[in-house]
């Protein structure tokens, strides 16, 4: 099996490449990436690529003729300019689908996120994936996941000869990952609660099951939808209680109010818009049913995972009763690409 994989030079990439290395039928890899990999690896060649150029992806992927192209480029930190954001994640996905389209790739497999259901008050708890994607208006990588999910599915109707893989993760956590989410527990001064309503739950899936239930995905040629997320919830207070992390009960207009302005006047340490508070407010639930029965694939519970990491990272207590399955020795790695 030959794969080129967008974005593969960040941390999910780098698991994804570990399991992948893993399998006597892996016969070639490529990492189509702004920048190289920071650990090499003499079995995978880096093409240095950039999702924005959609004619240099379709000459990539003409000349590997890979069985699957992966697509994991996307900008997960929040960044100011989100016409760059939008080029990105949207526009580049929408090139990766037209390049394979014209290279004759028969596979895709392109991450998108549980965000990309938006949080709101109706959602059903748990989502499945027949469930429709509504994004978050105000929050730009939620809705960004959103629009190129529904390009992905849209390309998977236009194109029914061939196989359309749609990966919905929760937040991926573990020992590797350093983003703006991994490190609210370390930076925020407290943890908010909204007056009136209860903190809602919350999954995490390891980055390793994560890269595990991509790889099942790829050699399975799996069509179709899947949510892959951690067993079980928390609440957003458990997590900041196990962190050592202060809950505190804001009004929500206020608090709102106050995070639109610490976004605006660049607050250091404020490292995403206001549009995310939603996810603390509304249910995102998603049921992991459809993963596990197809891929025979069991993920670690979300409170290990969120152990785990906080022991990683040398905060908090992993708390009472949570036991671990062996992993991996820890391997440092940059955070993922911007495109």
């Amino acid at each position: 099996m030959r794969y080129v994989i967008t974005g593969g030079s960040g941390y999910i990439g780098s698991r994804l490449v570990e399991f992948l290395l893993r399998r006597p039928d892996t016969e070639a890899i490529v990492l189509a990436d702004v920048r190289p990999p920071r650990f090499p690896h003499p079995r995978v060649r880096f093409a240095r690529s950039d999702v924005r150029d959609r004619a240099g992806l379709e000459a990539l992927l003409r000349q590997e003729r890979p069985d699957a192209l992966v697509h994991l480029a996307f900008i997960l930190n929040p960044i100011r300019d989100e016409a760059l954001m939008y080029d990105v994640d949207v526009n580049g996905t929408h090139n990766a689908l037209e390049a394979a389209t014209a290279a004759g790739t028969e596979h895709v497999l392109v991450t998108s996120s549980t965000t990309a259901y938006g949080a709101w008050p109706d959602n059903p708890e748990p989502l499945h994936e027949e469930d429709p994607v509504r994004g978050m208006p105000d929050f730009p990588y939620a809705q960004h996941k959103t629009e190129a999910d529904r390009v992905c599915q849209l390309w998977a109707a236009r194109h029914p000869e061939r196989t359309m893989t749609i990966v919905r993760p929760c937040i991926v956590l573990g020992p590797n990952v350093d983003n703006y989410i991994s490190r609210t527990w370390q930076s925020a001064p407290f943890l908010p609660v909204f007056r009136g309503e209860s903190s809602q739950p919350v999954q995490f899936v390891h980055e390793n099951d994560l890269a595990e239930a991509v790889g099942l995905l790829l050699v399975g040629r799996h069509a179709g939808a899947f949510n892959v997320t951690g067993d079980g919830t928390m609440t957003w207070a458990e997590t900041a209680r196990m962190a050592g992390l202060k809950v505190r009960t804001v009004p929500w207009k206020l608090w709102h109010r106050v995070a639109t302005a610490m976004w605006a006047a660049r607050v250091p340490g404020v490292e995403a818009p206001p549009g995310n508070l939603a996810f603390l407010r509304w249910p995102w639930v998603a049921s992991n049913e459809k993963a596990k029965r197809t891929l025979d694939w069991t993920p670690r519970g979300t409170r290990e995972v969120f152990a785990e990491t906080l022991r990683a990272k040398g905060l908090g207590e992993a708390g009472p009763g949570v036991a671990t399955a062996p992993s991996p020795a820890p391997v440092v790695l940059p955070p993922a690409p911007v495109a």
